[in-house]
């Protein structure tokens, strides 16, 4: 017996569930900045300083992605 669906009808459920999957990602991460946006005070060595906590968040973020790069390159060298 033939198969007599299309082959691109499987790759058409695919993309749509790709869509579907980064709307709801979209969604969380609109409310995570929604629900992170109180002021907070950061403590440094030489003082204080208040912000928005969601800033807090996506520098600890891009600060954990950069050291992570770099740790790799560190241990590839090695």
């Amino acid at each position: 017996m033939v198969d007599e669906t299309p082959r691109h009808e499987g790759r058409d459920r695919r993309e749509t569930a790709r869509v579907v999957a980064a709307l709801i990602l979209v969604a969380l991460l609109v409310a995570f900045v929604i629900d992170n946006t109180r002021k907070v005070t950061v403590g440094f060595v030489v003082g204080d300083h208040e912000t928005r906590l969601i800033y807090v968040l996506i520098v600890t973020f891009l600060v954990g992605i950069i050291v992570d790069r770099l740790w790799q390159r560190v241990r590839r060298r090695h």
